[in-house]
């Protein structure tokens, strides 16, 4: 078992609700079927446990996995970062923080834009189009809304990538750049795109027509190119090993990233998914399950890889799954459900 260094408190935290099941037992249950995945886990104390089945070229080193959507969790922190940087709030609309801004978008907050409630189209093109974030901006700033901002939830990706350049304009930093200075925690894996990409340390696609029947690593498969481009930075894409996520969310949920009135927005139930039972919080999904327990939760995917991670407030475990294909979804649910 490898300890983490105790980033977050575990004050709040209730003993482990698999009391008699270890954590190396509850990632085996993800490992089953001889599944493509990575799993891994951590506990209130800090202590860490990966599982593997996916082996990369450059041999004795974690693996690069892409995490999808939850680049949305990691954007959702940094937006929280700049927040407290600039002393801004979540209610600071886009006429304050983006030049020639059109009157129909001009009084959406961060608010709306971190719970997809901006009335932002979903998408302004394909991921792999080698789009500048000028050019991103003019189409996004200049598409007509879907609903007007706060009048009802749908999932954006163009409206994290919004954050994103929010990130970058308001910070003067690249948004990889304040990822890796202003969010990571010191000594951390690092989280980003091109600058802590390696691809001898990248996970390979199964052969798929997606792929053109090729093995390819994550920037080809994902980002199709050696760097992404504007319609997928900010909300899909980022890489980082397990512990790499892990370790972030320890420190953010602990409180040692932002401060702990910025870590309670990002988890309360903002705005419900539809169907009564899950919310939106910042970049995650909220799930009360009764008595003062929740699930906080992200996942993503591009039908070539697949990646989540799950929260349980009740044990205090957190759990991360990635690989090819759906893999981290089957190997998540069995996980969660304890099998």
């Amino acid at each position: 078992m490898k300890n983490l260094p105790l980033l977050f408190s575990v004050a709040c935290l209730a003993q482990p609700a698999w009391a008699d099941t270890s954590m190396r037992d509850v990632l085996a249950t993800g490992m089953s079927a001889d599944r493509p995945v990575i799993v891994a886990a951590f506990d209130s104390h800090g202590n860490f446990e990966i599982e593997s089945r996916i082996e990369v070229e450059a041999t004795g080193v974690d693996e690069l996995v892409d995490i999808g959507s939850i680049t949305k969790t990691v954007s959702a922190i940094a937006i929280l970062q700049l927040i407290e940087d600039m002393e801004l709030s979540t209610q600071t609309n886009l006429a304050a923080l983006l030049p020639n801004v059109p009157e129909d978008k001009a009084a959406i907050t961060l608010h709306q834009l971190l719970t997809h409630t901006s009335g932002i189209v979903e998408s302004t093109g394909n991921d792999a189009e080698a789009l500048s974030r000028s050019a991103f901006l003019e189409r996004v700033l200049a598409t007509p809304l879907d609903a007007a901002p706060g009048e009802q939830h749908a999932y954006s990706n163009a409206g994290y990538s919004l954050l994103a350049a929010i990130i970058e304009i308001q910070s003067g930093l690249d948004y990889e750049d304040f990822i890796l200075e202003r969010v990571v925690p010191r000594d951390a894996p690092p989280i980003g795109y091109a600058a802590v990409y390696v691809e001898e340390q990248s996970i390979v696609s199964d052969r798929l027509w997606l792929t053109a029947f090729q093995l390819q690593p994550i920037a080809k498969a994902s980002w199709g190119s050696d760097e992404p481009g504007w319609n997928l930075i900010g909300n899909g894409g980022l890489v980082t090993t397990a512990e790499g996520f892990l370790t972030l969310w320890g420190a953010f949920v602990g409180g040692d990233v932002v401060s702990d009135e910025l870590v309670a927005a990002a988890l309360t139930p903002h705005v419900d998914e539809g169907e009564g039972d899950s919310f939106y919080g910042y970049g995650m999904v909220v799930e009360p399950v009764g008595n003062g327990r929740a699930i906080y939760w992200h996942d993503g995917g591009n039908d070539v890889f697949s990646a989540e991670w799950r929260h349980d407030t009740e044990s205090g475990v957190t759990l991360f799954s990635a690989g090819r294909g759906g893999a981290a979804f089957d190997a998540m649910t069995d996980m969660s459900e304890g099998r």
